[in-house]
């Protein structure tokens, strides 16, 4: 069978690193991440922005995310 993923897309935020992992991670992605995909595993990417690349988001992202597309140091 094959798979079917839809891509989503969050509008524009500009946010520092804490309040990004507290509001978007923690209490977006973290709970979504179980049903967001109909229990399928899916893959989370973000952008180049600093939040998004911080040492702390990618450490919470290996930490609480199946799979990821990991920034580029």
């Amino acid at each position: 069978m094959k798979r079917r993923y839809t891509l989503r897309f969050c509008e524009l935020v500009k946010t520092g690193v804490k309040l990004y992992q507290q509001d978007v991670l923690d209490g977006v992605v973290k709970q979504l991440s179980n049903t967001l995909f109909d229990g399928e595993h899916g893959i989370f990417q973000q952008d180049s922005a600093p939040a998004h690349k911080a040492k702390t988001t990618q450490q919470w992202l290996k930490s609480n995310i199946h799979s990821f597309i990991a920034a580029n140091d």
